[in-house]
């Protein structure tokens, strides 16, 4: 018994079985992509419809780690629900076990037929569709080629009575098992692959059922692992169906080691064949799973709101757009003025945001401004669509003229949002490169941002009431902000040439003072429409 080709043969079968895995899996989901958006959009009112489309999904796609990671995303879009995503994930897990039926068929003879089809269908397609469709059929044959060298490469291992022993032991102490296959599950970050080996291994004749069950009780709990790694920086709903699968699968196998005789007594009676018993091990212990725990999906949904309490930071919604309304259209217009209110409070949020990364970076803060400067893009694009509306309506004239200006306005405000979204990534370029401002640009921006927050209060003011006093007075804080910022430059330039400051971050501090140069300007656009000065 050489040793050393042993290890080759194994690690190279692996090598093959695993890129085998992914090619298939990863061709699959090209193909199947637009179809599986629109399954888990519209499929996730009903826990048993939502059940089946995880596991018809990841059936496709031959991978719940790659199901759960679309979840997760689905999830922190907020276009899933999380009791929807308990049940698809339920779902997964039954949805994976196809792979280990499929790698139980044996067809390694059939395999460089695959290999060899695949590979002349991908070279001589011309579309990107067809290409995936023979990489498909490369990766079914790879994956076959890999189980046949792993089979071969530890097949004399079975002679040995010894290394079959310890082989053995797997099923004589079961948390060594359950540890072994959890391990090798949180490595590979694929249960598929966890499968194969068990299944390679076990046809080798180096594992029999009592051992192969107690590794797929461990790999089910370390599949996990990819779901917890995808949900962090996540929403709490993602952390939420994270922690969700890893607890479920827990149960699941404390529940599976009390019927542990059943399986070693019934398994053997659906097949004689070891590789079958292994697969079939791999799909009743998720179907069973499945079929319990369904039904208190809304029970187990309010038990993970307990464990990850708290409420995600959510994008704010249009409220007051009514189509009621129109009809009168002095109370519309009023409507569009208080959602244009809201929007520049949002903005005020995101400049006190931006001013706080500049101070000390977070990167809590600045996915918050990211997603509010999505709101004010939306509530840009509900009011605008809102105000054509109205101008469809017979108007008085006084509210005629009214309508470019308040167009022009809630462009305004989007280009505000914009601005504060600018300054925070300047301050996370500013954090990332480790560059420090010096002690008096500090100061100097600490000056601005406390003048552009009175000059907004004073813009949402002359807003909400058609204040021209408040208008006024945002007139003469952009004069004073024009002035400082041209100040503040030239205190730049004197802090360079006496080495006071570093380029590097004077670039960041430079190109700051011009975001608030711009973000003021688009503020008093607006107040000079309250005042009926330039094209307003």
């Amino acid at each position: 018994m050489n040793i050393f080709n042993i290890i080759i043969g194994l690690i190279g079968g692996l090598g093959l079985f695993i890129y085998g895995i992914h090619l298939l899996s990863d061709s699959l989901k090209k193909l199947s992509l637009g179809l599986l958006k629109s399954l888990l959009e519209k499929l996730t009112s009903n826990r048993f419809k939502s059940m089946l489309v995880g596991a018809f999904v990841t059936a496709i796609i031959q991978s719940s780690s790659a199901t759960s990671v679309i979840l997760i995303g689905f999830l922190n879009a907020g276009l899933l629900s999380l009791s929807g995503g308990v049940a698809m994930m339920i779902g997964a897990n039954v949805g994976t076990t196809i792979t280990g039926q499929l790698i139980a068929f044996k067809l390694t003879a059939l395999a460089p037929i695959f290999v060899f089809a695949g590979a002349i269908f991908f070279f001589t397609a011309k579309k990107d569709k067809n290409k995936h469709r023979a990489l498909v059929a490369l990766g079914f044959g790879m994956l076959f080629l890999g189980m046949a060298m792993m089979s071969t490469a530890v097949a004399p291992l079975a002679q040995n009575e010894a290394t079959k022993d310890a082989f053995l032991n797997f099923g004589k102490y079961p948390l060594l098992g359950i540890l072994t296959g959890l391990l090798l599950t949180m490595a590979w970050q694929s249960s598929s692959t966890t499968t194969g080996m068990i299944i390679a291994f076990a046809t080798a004749g180096l594992l029999d059922l009592n051992s192969s069950i107690y590794l797929i009780f461990g790999m089910e709990i370390g599949t996990c692992i990819t779901a917890l790694l995808a949900s962090i920086g996540g929403k709490l709903a993602s952390k939420r169906l994270a922690w969700g699968h890893t607890i479920f699968n827990v149960i699941g196998v404390i529940v599976a080691l009390i019927m542990a005789p059943l399986y070693l007594k019934y398994i053997p009676l659906l097949s004689d064949n070891v590789a079958r018993q292994v697969a079939n091990t791999h799909t009743l212990f998720n179907l069973i799973n499945a079929l319990l725990f369904l039904p208190f999906v809304p029970i187990f949904v309010k038990l993970l709101n307990k464990i990850i309490p708290g409420e995600d930071y959510i994008k704010k919604e249009t409220k007051r757009l009514d189509q009621n309304l129109l009809a009168l259209p002095h109370l519309a217009i009023r409507a569009v003025i208080n959602e244009m209110v809201v929007m520049l409070d949002t903005c005020i949020g995101m400049l006190k945001k931006a001013r706080e990364c500049t101070v000390a970076y977070n990167h809590r803060l600045k996915n918050e401004v990211i997603l509010d400067e999505e709101s004010v893009d939306d509530m840009q694009k509900n009011i605008t669509e809102y105000i054509v509306e109205i101008t469809k309506c017979e108007l008085p004239e006084k509210h005629a003229r009214l309508m470019p200006a308040l167009l022009h306005s809630v462009n305004d405000l989007e280009k505000v949002g914009d601005y504060c979204e600018g300054i925070v990534i300047l301050a996370q370029r500013a954090y990332e490169n480790d560059l420090d401002f010096s002690a008096p640009a500090k100061m100097e921006l600490e000056k601005l941002f406390e003048k552009t927050e009175a000059l907004m209060k004073q813009t949402k003011k002359a807003l909400q009431y058609n204040d021209e006093a408040a208008a006024t007075i945002t007139l003469n804080i952009e004069k004073e902000l024009d002035e400082l910022i041209n100040q503040y430059k030239i205190n730049h330039i004197k802090r360079l040439e006496n080495d006071i400051c570093i380029s590097n971050a004077g670039l960041v501090f430079t190109d700051i003072l011009t975001d608030l140069e711009r973000l003021n300007d688009h503020l008093c656009n607006i107040t000079k429409g309250i005042l009926h000065l330039g094209k307003r």
